[in-house]
Protein backbone atom coordinates (compact mmCIF):
# COMPACT_ATOMS: atom_id res chain seq x y z
CA UNK A 1 0.00 0.00 0.00
CA UNK A 2 1.05 3.61 -0.54
CA UNK A 3 2.51 5.32 2.54
CA UNK A 4 0.60 8.17 4.22
CA UNK A 5 3.42 10.63 3.63
CA UNK A 6 2.93 10.37 -0.10
CA UNK A 7 -0.25 12.42 -0.40
CA UNK A 8 0.68 16.04 -1.26
CA UNK A 9 -0.94 18.85 0.77
CA UNK A 10 -4.07 20.13 -0.97
CA UNK A 11 -2.90 23.77 -0.83
CA UNK A 12 0.24 22.99 -2.82
CA UNK A 13 -1.63 20.96 -5.40
CA UNK A 14 -3.88 23.98 -5.95
CA UNK A 15 -0.85 26.31 -5.99
CA UNK A 16 0.75 24.21 -8.65
CA UNK A 17 -2.08 24.94 -11.09
CA UNK A 18 -1.51 28.70 -11.01
CA UNK A 19 1.85 29.34 -9.37
CA UNK A 20 3.99 29.43 -12.51
CA UNK A 21 2.01 32.26 -14.10
CA UNK A 22 1.56 34.03 -10.77
CA UNK A 23 5.21 34.18 -9.81
CA UNK A 24 6.35 34.82 -13.37
CA UNK A 25 4.09 37.90 -13.48
CA UNK A 26 5.34 39.04 -10.06
CA UNK A 27 8.97 38.61 -11.09
CA UNK A 28 8.44 40.48 -14.38
CA UNK A 29 6.62 43.27 -12.53
CA UNK A 30 9.51 43.71 -10.10
CA UNK A 31 11.97 43.90 -13.01
CA UNK A 32 9.81 46.52 -14.73
CA UNK A 33 9.61 48.78 -11.66
CA UNK A 34 11.70 51.92 -11.24
CA UNK A 35 13.82 52.37 -8.12
CA UNK A 36 14.73 55.70 -6.59
CA UNK A 37 17.01 56.93 -3.84
CA UNK A 38 14.92 58.38 -1.03
CA UNK A 39 16.53 60.68 1.52
CA UNK A 40 14.67 61.27 4.76
CA UNK A 41 15.94 63.73 7.33
CA UNK A 42 15.14 64.85 10.82
CA UNK A 43 14.83 68.54 11.56
CA UNK A 44 17.81 70.00 13.37
CA UNK A 45 17.47 70.31 17.11
CA UNK A 46 17.44 73.92 18.33
CA UNK A 47 20.68 75.38 19.60
CA UNK A 48 20.99 77.31 22.84
CA UNK A 49 19.85 80.56 21.20
CA UNK A 50 16.94 78.97 19.27
CA UNK A 51 13.45 78.16 20.50
CA UNK A 52 12.33 75.61 17.87
CA UNK A 53 13.64 73.00 15.45
CA UNK A 54 15.21 74.17 12.20
CA UNK A 55 13.37 72.83 9.15
CA UNK A 56 15.44 72.18 6.02
CA UNK A 57 13.72 72.49 2.65
CA UNK A 58 14.38 69.88 -0.03
CA UNK A 59 16.32 72.41 -2.07
CA UNK A 60 18.53 73.36 0.88
CA UNK A 61 19.09 69.71 1.78
CA UNK A 62 20.25 68.77 -1.73
CA UNK A 63 22.56 71.79 -1.82
CA UNK A 64 24.32 70.51 1.32
CA UNK A 65 24.85 66.95 0.03
CA UNK A 66 28.32 66.05 -1.19
CA UNK A 67 27.95 64.98 -4.83
CA UNK A 68 30.68 62.35 -4.71
CA UNK A 69 29.12 60.66 -1.69
CA UNK A 70 25.71 60.92 -3.34
CA UNK A 71 27.05 59.13 -6.40
CA UNK A 72 28.44 56.37 -4.16
CA UNK A 73 25.01 56.00 -2.56
CA UNK A 74 23.40 55.80 -6.02
CA UNK A 75 25.86 53.08 -7.04
CA UNK A 76 25.16 51.14 -3.83
CA UNK A 77 21.42 51.42 -4.46
CA UNK A 78 21.83 50.18 -8.03
CA UNK A 79 23.83 47.18 -6.80
CA UNK A 80 21.24 46.38 -4.13
CA UNK A 81 18.40 46.44 -6.66
CA UNK A 82 20.29 44.14 -9.03
CA UNK A 83 21.00 41.72 -6.17
CA UNK A 84 17.30 41.71 -5.25
CA UNK A 85 16.23 40.99 -8.84
CA UNK A 86 18.83 38.22 -9.12
CA UNK A 87 17.61 36.66 -5.88
CA UNK A 88 13.98 36.83 -6.99
CA UNK A 89 14.96 35.15 -10.26
CA UNK A 90 16.71 32.34 -8.38
CA UNK A 91 13.75 31.84 -6.04
CA UNK A 92 11.37 31.83 -9.01
CA UNK A 93 13.33 29.08 -10.79
CA UNK A 94 13.48 27.00 -7.58
CA UNK A 95 9.70 27.35 -7.15
CA UNK A 96 9.12 26.26 -10.76
CA UNK A 97 11.46 23.30 -10.31
CA UNK A 98 9.58 22.26 -7.16
CA UNK A 99 6.25 22.50 -8.99
CA UNK A 100 7.53 20.40 -11.87
CA UNK A 101 8.81 17.74 -9.48
CA UNK A 102 5.44 17.78 -7.73
CA UNK A 103 3.64 17.13 -11.03
CA UNK A 104 5.94 14.19 -11.78
CA UNK A 105 5.43 12.84 -8.26
CA UNK A 106 1.63 13.02 -8.52
CA UNK A 107 1.72 11.03 -11.77
CA UNK A 108 3.85 8.31 -10.15
CA UNK A 109 1.62 8.35 -7.07
CA UNK A 110 -1.51 7.76 -9.14
CA UNK A 111 0.27 4.88 -10.89
CA UNK A 112 1.30 3.31 -7.56
CA UNK A 113 5.02 3.74 -8.31
CA UNK A 114 5.98 5.56 -5.08
CA UNK A 115 7.83 3.95 -2.17
CA UNK A 116 8.56 5.32 1.30
CA UNK A 117 11.96 6.79 0.32
CA UNK A 118 10.42 8.73 -2.56
CA UNK A 119 7.63 9.88 -0.24
CA UNK A 120 10.08 11.18 2.37
CA UNK A 121 12.14 12.96 -0.30
CA UNK A 122 9.04 14.58 -1.76
CA UNK A 123 7.83 15.65 1.65
CA UNK A 124 11.13 17.47 2.19
CA UNK A 125 10.92 19.01 -1.27
CA UNK A 126 7.40 20.30 -0.58
CA UNK A 127 8.56 21.97 2.60
CA UNK A 128 11.48 23.60 0.79
CA UNK A 129 9.25 24.83 -2.04
CA UNK A 130 6.83 26.27 0.50
CA UNK A 131 9.75 28.15 2.07
CA UNK A 132 10.80 29.48 -1.34
CA UNK A 133 7.25 30.76 -1.83
CA UNK A 134 7.33 32.56 1.54
CA UNK A 135 10.78 34.02 0.81
CA UNK A 136 9.65 35.25 -2.60
CA UNK A 137 6.54 36.93 -1.20
CA UNK A 138 8.60 38.49 1.61
CA UNK A 139 11.18 39.90 -0.80
CA UNK A 140 8.43 41.31 -3.02
CA UNK A 141 7.04 43.44 -0.20
CA UNK A 142 10.11 44.20 1.92
CA UNK A 143 11.34 47.78 2.07
CA UNK A 144 14.69 48.26 0.34
CA UNK A 145 16.55 50.06 3.04
CA UNK A 146 17.91 51.81 4.83
CA UNK A 147 21.16 51.64 2.90
CA UNK A 148 24.31 51.06 4.92
CA UNK A 149 26.45 54.00 3.82
CA UNK A 150 30.10 54.29 4.80
CA UNK A 151 29.84 58.07 5.18
CA UNK A 152 27.10 60.61 5.79
CA UNK A 153 26.00 62.38 2.62
CA UNK A 154 26.74 65.78 4.15
CA UNK A 155 30.36 66.60 4.98
CA UNK A 156 30.91 67.53 8.62
CA UNK A 157 32.95 70.74 8.52
CA UNK A 158 32.22 71.55 12.13
CA UNK A 159 30.72 74.92 11.18
CA UNK A 160 27.08 73.91 11.62
CA UNK A 161 25.02 70.99 12.98
CA UNK A 162 24.60 68.04 10.60
CA UNK A 163 21.02 66.78 10.08
CA UNK A 164 20.50 63.05 10.53
CA UNK A 165 19.75 61.45 7.14
CA UNK A 166 18.22 58.06 6.39
CA UNK A 167 18.79 56.77 2.86
CA UNK A 168 16.63 54.01 1.41
CA UNK A 169 15.12 52.92 -1.90
CA UNK A 170 11.57 53.60 -2.98
CA UNK A 171 9.79 51.73 -5.75
CA UNK A 172 7.44 52.99 -8.45
CA UNK A 173 5.30 50.67 -10.51
CA UNK A 174 5.94 50.45 -14.27
CA UNK A 175 4.30 52.67 -16.87
CA UNK A 176 2.36 50.50 -19.35
CA UNK A 177 0.32 51.39 -22.41
CA UNK A 178 -3.42 50.77 -22.19
CA UNK A 179 -3.77 48.83 -25.41
CA UNK A 180 -7.57 48.79 -25.23
CA UNK A 181 -7.99 52.55 -24.91
CA UNK A 182 -5.26 53.51 -27.38
CA UNK A 183 -6.67 53.96 -30.88
CA UNK A 184 -5.59 55.00 -34.39
CA UNK A 185 -7.01 57.00 -37.28
CA UNK A 186 -5.52 57.83 -40.65
CA UNK A 187 -3.21 60.60 -39.46
CA UNK A 188 -3.60 60.65 -35.66
CA UNK A 189 -3.03 58.23 -32.80
CA UNK A 190 -4.51 58.58 -29.34
CA UNK A 191 -2.21 56.93 -26.78
CA UNK A 192 -3.23 56.04 -23.24
CA UNK A 193 -1.08 54.56 -20.49
CA UNK A 194 -1.41 53.72 -16.85
CA UNK A 195 0.54 52.82 -13.73
CA UNK A 196 -0.43 49.83 -11.61
CA UNK A 197 -1.85 51.12 -8.35
CA UNK A 198 -2.56 54.76 -7.56
CA UNK A 199 -1.57 57.41 -10.08
CA UNK A 200 0.77 60.03 -8.70
CA UNK A 201 0.09 63.70 -9.41
CA UNK A 202 2.60 65.90 -11.26
CA UNK A 203 4.39 62.97 -12.87
CA UNK A 204 6.01 63.69 -16.22
CA UNK A 205 6.21 61.16 -19.03
CA UNK A 206 8.45 60.93 -22.06
CA UNK A 207 6.89 59.64 -25.28
CA UNK A 208 8.99 58.61 -28.26
CA UNK A 209 7.50 58.26 -31.74
CA UNK A 210 9.36 56.50 -34.53
CA UNK A 211 8.26 55.94 -38.12
CA UNK A 212 8.86 52.35 -39.26
CA UNK A 213 9.38 51.13 -42.83
CA UNK A 214 9.45 54.56 -44.47
CA UNK A 215 9.23 54.84 -48.24
CA UNK A 216 12.31 55.64 -50.32
CA UNK A 217 11.35 59.32 -50.35
CA UNK A 218 10.85 59.45 -46.56
CA UNK A 219 13.11 59.13 -43.56
CA UNK A 220 12.67 57.16 -40.36
CA UNK A 221 11.40 60.14 -38.40
CA UNK A 222 11.94 60.19 -34.64
CA UNK A 223 10.26 62.67 -32.30
CA UNK A 224 10.00 63.05 -28.54
CA UNK A 225 7.26 64.64 -26.42
CA UNK A 226 6.91 65.40 -22.72
CA UNK A 227 3.52 65.48 -21.02
CA UNK A 228 2.03 65.42 -17.52
CA UNK A 229 -1.17 63.57 -18.33
CA UNK A 230 -1.79 59.86 -18.89
CA UNK A 231 -2.70 60.25 -22.55
CA UNK A 232 -1.57 62.15 -25.61
CA UNK A 233 -2.83 62.85 -29.13
CA UNK A 234 -0.14 62.37 -31.76
CA UNK A 235 -0.97 64.30 -34.92
CA UNK A 236 0.36 64.81 -38.45
CA UNK A 237 1.11 61.14 -39.10
CA UNK A 238 1.05 59.52 -42.52
CA UNK A 239 -1.83 57.16 -43.43
CA UNK A 240 -1.15 53.46 -43.86
CA UNK A 241 2.17 53.62 -41.96
CA UNK A 242 3.60 51.68 -39.05
CA UNK A 243 4.73 53.74 -36.06
CA UNK A 244 6.49 52.65 -32.91
CA UNK A 245 5.57 54.43 -29.67
CA UNK A 246 7.29 54.15 -26.29
CA UNK A 247 6.50 55.67 -22.90
CA UNK A 248 8.49 56.08 -19.69
CA UNK A 249 8.76 58.44 -16.76
CA UNK A 250 11.07 61.38 -17.25
CA UNK A 251 14.33 60.39 -15.55
CA UNK A 252 14.75 61.95 -12.11
CA UNK A 253 18.08 62.84 -10.50
CA UNK A 254 17.52 60.18 -7.82
CA UNK A 255 16.75 57.31 -10.24
CA UNK A 256 19.08 54.40 -9.42
CA UNK A 257 17.56 51.64 -11.59
CA UNK A 258 14.91 51.69 -14.30
CA UNK A 259 15.40 49.61 -17.43
CA UNK A 260 11.77 49.11 -18.46
CA UNK A 261 10.30 51.11 -21.35
CA UNK A 262 6.93 49.96 -22.70
CA UNK A 263 6.66 49.94 -26.49
CA UNK A 264 3.71 49.55 -28.83
CA UNK A 265 3.55 49.38 -32.64
CA UNK A 266 0.47 50.71 -34.40
CA UNK A 267 -0.51 51.17 -38.03
CA UNK A 268 -2.45 54.23 -39.15
CA UNK A 269 -5.55 53.61 -41.22
CA UNK A 270 -5.52 53.67 -45.01
CA UNK A 271 -7.80 56.35 -46.42
CA UNK A 272 -8.26 56.77 -50.18
CA UNK A 273 -7.99 60.19 -51.76
CA UNK A 274 -11.75 60.21 -52.42
CA UNK A 275 -12.58 59.69 -48.76
CA UNK A 276 -10.24 62.42 -47.56
CA UNK A 277 -8.41 62.55 -44.24
CA UNK A 278 -10.06 61.31 -41.03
Amino acid sequence: SRPDLVKPPSWLVYYNLNIIDLFLNCNILKIQCSYYLEILREDLLPTADQTQQVHLSDQMLWSLIDQQRLQSAMTLGNTQVKLLLTLLGMLYHEIIRGCQELETFILKYDQGLVDSNMAASMQKKLQQTHQYVKDFESRMTRNLGPLDLQNQLILNTGNFPIPQLTVSLTVKMPVIFDRLKSCVKSNTVHLCWDVAGQQEPDEQFEIHIKSLHPTTTEHAEFTKSICQSYNIQVKDLQPDRYYQFSVKRVDAVNLVYGQWIDTITLKTLYISELEGPA
